[in-house]
């Protein structure tokens, strides 16, 4: 893998393989993710240091299993909160609740952990993976030809020039490298502002939940944060600020207990106020030429169930992978792959995390049936929020169609499926087989990638199948396809995809050595 630098005066030109732009959760996560991989890579920042403000908070399940495959998970838990459930109380005095407890996983659970200290935990991680994490460096523009981009950053030792086989666009929701793609980023803003305060809670807290309290006219959420703190957040009124409001405590206190929940939303102690906007937002393409986007500089949506950090997660997850095969001479088709996939994911992120309409019913909530009604609404986003349950489209779908919302008890492998209770491989394929099956009833899936790696399934696993069968499954974890040998036969992987109308990936096998 490449790695030079020369100096030009105040010019230094720095070559790579992969130019991640932005050290926020996605783009150090990718670092991490090529590092183990055994790719060469440059995270550079803007910032001279990490932001100290808590921002994004919740990691999921699916996040943790992958801290877990970076032997990450118990440093990064010993800086948060395991949360058990999800409580929504309503000033009428009903109550509703999402559990995480029976999800196919070793952690059914969450997070709390505010994002600085996922950030820290990655960047030391990256670093002592060997990664270069630059910091105080401005992308500015990119150029690039069929083999290279050439970046162009600035800071305040002068201009560096880095060449890279692909660049990443990880920088947020302002992000450059998108303005500089002309990537449309078109959606909606939320009519009103959101505050926020952090501090010492007035009355003890369940340490085991987090809440949403639901008044007549607002709303507002109750996280438990390390150190015995909590943040108090949401849309509490129809009231919307300029960009330069400064929110005093008074005021924030008394709007939030217009409420009616009295002390239990009340802070002995504020360390922090302020007030924000929602977006939803979607980038228009993943994907121009060797630059692709990920993390908030490709998707935005609404902070219910805590999705930003897990979907930035699953961003590079889909893409380091794809980016390990390209460099082993994997078609770049590859990327458009990535582009389709987790396009499709952040558009079904938005719908789920889009619930303002669910808190409307959870506040008229009067009768038997309406309450039945909520009840009914909230199925599912105990899986949908875990990330867990992630299906990606066929590859003949524009991912424009809304995606069934998962459930455990109706999750079945398919295509695209995400594999529970399975860790791939990061660099291989993995056929899983039949409970009870000898490796060399492997023989007759001829056709699947070189090196693939073989496995029996679980009994869950082997359960999430309508009849026994064969999964071929990608170094992300997901169904590339699901392969029933018939009597006698001994179909290669993409006949059988073909045949059965299970293909999935452009060619499961295309670009990549069988």
């Amino acid at each position: 893998m490449m790695h030079r630098e020369k100096n030009h005066g105040s010019l230094t030109h720095t070559g790579t393989d992969v130019l991640i732009i932005g050290a926020g959760p996605t783009g150090l996560m990718l670092g991490c993710e090529l590092r183990r991989r055994g790719i060469d890579c440059v995270v550079v920042d803007r910032e001279t240091r990490i932001d100290r403000r808590t921002r994004a908070v919740m990691v999921h399940a699916a996040g943790l299993e992958q801290f877990q495959a970076l032997d990450l998970r118990a440093e990064l838990e010993a800086r948060g909160i395991p949360q058990q459930r999800i409580s929504f109380h309503t000033y009428r005095g009903a109550t509703y609740t999402i559990g995480f407890a029976g999800l196919d996983t070793a952690y059914p659970y969450y997070l709390n952990v505010p994002q600085p200290e996922v950030e820290e935990v990655l960047a030391a991680a990256y670093r002592d993976m060997g990664g270069r994490l630059i910091r105080g460096l401005r992308y500015e523009r990119h150029t690039e030809d069929t083999d290279e981009v050439r970046a162009e950053l600035t800071g305040e030792a002068g201009t560096y020039l880095v060449t890279a086989h692909y660049l990443v666009g990880a920088d947020g929701a302002s992000s450059t490298v998108r303005e500089r793609l002309g990537v449309e980023f078109p959606g909606v803003t939320y009519p009103m502002s959101y505050l926020l305060a952090e501090g010492t809670p007035a009355v003890p807290v369940d340490r085991d939940e987090s809440a949403m309290y639901i008044g007549p006219a607002g709303a507002v959420s109750l996280l438990p944060l390390p150190d015995g703190l909590v943040r108090i957040a949401g849309p509490v009124s129809a009231v919307q600020f300029d960009r330069d409001t400064t929110v005093q405590v008074t005021e924030f206190q008394l709007t939030v207990d217009r409420l009616g929940f009295g002390s239990t939303l009340r802070l002995a102690e504020a360390r922090r106020v302020a007030h924000y906007q929602v977006h939803e937002r979607l980038a228009d393409s993943f994907r121009t030429g060797r630059a692709v986007l990920a993390g908030d500089a490709a998707h935005l949506n609404s902070p219910a169930g805590g999705q930003a950090m897990n979907t930035g997660f699953g961003d590079a997850a889909a893409l380091a992978w794809r980016l390990g095969h390209l460099f082993d001479g994997a078609d770049p088709g590859l990327l458009d792959d990535y582009a389709r996939e987790r396009r499709a994911v952040a558009s079904d992120v938005a719908r789920t995390t889009g619930v303002l309409w669910l808190l409307d019913a959870m506040r008229d909530a009067a009768t038997p049936a309406s309450h039945q009604a909520v009840e009914d609404a909230l199925s599912g986003l105990a899986e949908a929020w875990s990330q867990l349950y992630v299906t990606y489209p066929a590859a003949d779908s524009d991912g424009a169609t809304a995606q069934e919302r998962p459930h455990r008890d109706t999750y079945r492998l398919r295509p695209g499926a995400r594999v529970p209770g399975h860790t791939p491989d990061p660099h291989r394929f993995t056929l899983l087989l039949p409970p009870g099956s000898e490796p060399s009833a492997a023989a007759w899936a001829t056709g699947i990638p070189e090196g693939t790696l073989s496995a029996g399934q679980t009994p869950r696993q082997a359960a999430l199948l309508p009849v026994p069968a064969a999964v071929l499954v990608r170094p992300d974890g997901h169904v590339a396809t699901v392969l029933t040998p018939p009597p006698g036969g001994r179909p290669t992987a993409g006949e059988h995809a073909e045949r059965t109308g299970q293909a999935h990936h452009h060619d499961v096998t295309k670009g990549v050595a069988v």
